[in-house]
């Protein structure tokens, strides 16, 4: 696997790995069933919304714990800010309050 690594190069491959988790995130529903919003859609309308408004990590974390208890059981809301940072930070979608 090294040996992989340094022929293609180290920045080509961890592209490849970025790019195949968000297209896993991407086709992962957000319950069994759910054809509107993937796991990917929703980490990213939920992140627009903490950053226009201004929402502490806290009270994000709050909010996708509420969710995650009222989605069905089966559903792959991450349940913290933690987790759900991680989906996006691959993608350099990295915010900052201004």
């Amino acid at each position: 696997m090294e040996d992989m690594i340094r022929d293609i190069g180290e920045d080509s491959f961890h592209q490849a790995r970025v790019y195949d988790s968000l297209k896993d995130d991407s086709v992962i529903e957000l319950y069994p069933g759910c054809s509107t919003f993937s796991r990917l859609s929703i980490v990213l309308r939920l992140f627009n919304i903490k950053v226009r408004n201004g929402w502490t990590n806290k009270s994000f974390t709050e909010l996708v714990e509420l969710f995650y208890q009222i989605l069905p059981e089966g559903n792959t809301l991450s349940t913290n800010h933690y987790e759900a940072k991680k989906i996006l930070c691959p993608m350099g979608m990295e915010y900052r309050k201004i």
